[in-house]
């Protein structure tokens, strides 16, 4: 393992795998710190351009985009007090009190300093791990696998969402959507309806910007609120307050490294997310603070365990997408998306199909925190302005970002067409409460599903109650009926 990734590393640092990973990390940050523009949006409008670069440059610029993203929400949230992304609710709590009592840049440099040390720890982690389950999961048959894509469909559609079955519904509609054109097991055309384009499938860019990235722009239109926000930043009364020193960082790093452990635990389960890892590390942080009366009021505790737990979903999250195909989280069905789209299939054989990109990837990830950690902390200036950038001027631009992305794919006016007509799907989804991320997971999930069920059901013929005899299988339908009637219970409880 140590020589792959001492190869993986001599792959990357070159000027192709370095300026993809600084652009990734300049658009994530500049992305994540508008409110309204999440992460998942930035990989989106990004993902068209990194289809014509190798696929250690697009996807770890993607991954930039990611981690990065994930941290610049954080600069909305200290300073106007509007998270640039739902798991920087927490963060804003603290963040934002720090920002009225002329400590902004000390609430800046807490969520940098967490966010780089939960994203790095959490990548150490997934380096470390992910071969060696990769191992252990080669050993799990069709039927296995099977049973696992549908325990994992049964954790994403409960854990999302207010309603299960509205959840449910969402990864249903993507399987459906799925199957739309010729089959890759029987060669029959499905759901076509005669029309001859539709015979290789729905192109996955264009139906991804219209479900994820459109819907968001109609519905700031709509509100036309928040169009223009001003950024006023009172001034610190001592050169203390705009800074995090060294000495206060080594008093927080306990609470990082308890925060980053939750965080890369919790992304390594399907369909819980940052947003949770957030809510629980800052909930622990606040159990065993020695000051607990200051969470909520402006603590730099509250801000690192919130920022180093959301930050450790990041590398986490693609655990189970490397080692089983399945992903963690909606951010990870993106990149496995991606991942497909440059040949690279997730699952245990592409640590040992695709050795030398895979550790070249990792060694990338690392890197981002280190280029993170510089072009934020230099450039904090320049971000607060562009947060505070009328919506008006930005969100055109997204629009016309997401017109030629959804063009470039495949340089088709069809796939236009796609765009718009996934952009009124996603807006009707939007407006009736359904979850246009549960949705892509289901988009993406399907084939493999549709592959081990073909597989699962030529190895036990008419038997089909052999589908039913492997106890690994037996272990996902327990977990499966569990994860469903627990989440209910909880619900009902919460309600009452």
């Amino acid at each position: 393992m140590i020589t792959d990734i001492l190869n993986g590393f001599s792959s990357v640092l070159a000027i192709g795998p370095i300026l993809g990973i600084v652009s990734g990390v300049i658009v994530g940050i500049i992305f994540g710190a508008i409110p309204g523009i999440s992460a998942i949006m930035a990989i989106a409008i990004i993902l068209p351009v990194t289809f014509y670069m190798d696929p250690v440059v697009g996807i770890c610029m993607l991954l930039a985009v990611y981690k990065s993203g994930i941290y610049g929400g954080s600069i909305s949230a200290v300073l106007i007090n509007t998270p640039g992304a739902a798991a920087s609710f927490m963060t804003a709590i603290d963040g934002h009190a720090l920002t009225r009592q002329g400590k902004a840049g000390k609430a800046l440099d807490t969520a940098l300093f967490a966010s780089v040390t939960g994203e790095a720890l959490a990548t150490l982690v997934l380096i470390l791990v992910a071969a060696p389950i990769s191992i252990i999961s080669l050993k799990a048959g069709p039927i296995e696998k099977l049973f696992l894509l549908i325990f994992a469909y049964t954790v994403i559609g409960t854990m999302a969402g207010e309603s299960i079955p509205k959840g449910l519904l969402s990864c249903c509609l993507g399987m459906l959507f799925a199957m739309v054109g010729m089959s890759n097991i029987t060669g029959a055309s499905r759901f076509t309806f005669g029309i001859t384009e539709l015979m290789s499938g729905i192109t996955f860019t264009p139906m991804l910007l219209g479900v994820l990235v459109m819907p968001e722009v109609i519905n700031m239109a709509r509100q036309r609120k928040g169009m223009n926000t001003q950024i006023s930043i009172p001034k610190p009364k001592t050169p203390s307050d705009g800074r995090l020193s060294l000495k206060e960082y080594f008093s927080l790093f306990p609470t990082i490294l308890k925060s980053t452990g939750i965080g890369t635990f919790i992304g390594a389960l399907p369909g819980l997310g940052s947003s949770t890892a957030a809510f629980l590390a800052y909930g622990e942080a606040q159990r065993t603070s020695k000051k607990p009366e200051k969470y909520g009021k402006g603590s730099v505790e509250g801000i690192a365990a919130a920022e180093s737990a959301n930050n450790a979903v990041c590398g986490s999250s693609l655990i189970p997408m490397l080692t089983l195909g399945i992903p963690g989280d909606d951010v990870a069905a993106l990149l496995m998306g991606a991942f497909l789209i440059h040949g690279l299939t997730p699952g245990p054989m592409i640590f040992f199909e695709h050795t030398e990109i895979i550790y070249a990837i990792f060694a990338g990830f690392l890197l981002t925190d280190l280029f993170l950690l510089g072009i934020a902390r230099s450039g904090f200036g320049l971000f607060i302005k562009i947060a505070s950038l009328p919506r008006y001027f930005i969100f055109p631009c997204v629009t016309v970002f997401a017109v030629v992305g959804a063009y470039a794919t495949g340089q088709d006016l069809n796939d236009v067409l796609i765009l718009i007509v996934f952009t009124l799907f996603g807006y009707a989804m939007k407006m009736v409460g359904l979850n246009p991320a549960l949705f892509i997971i289901g988009f993406v999930l399907s084939p493999f599903l549709e592959q081990n069920l073909d597989q699962s059901l030529s190895i036990v013929g008419d038997e089909y109650y052999r589908l039913f005899m492997s106890p690994i299988a037996l272990v996902f339908i327990f977990l499966s009926v569990f994860f469903v009637v627990s989440v209910i219970r909880f619900r009902r409880k919460t309600k009452a």
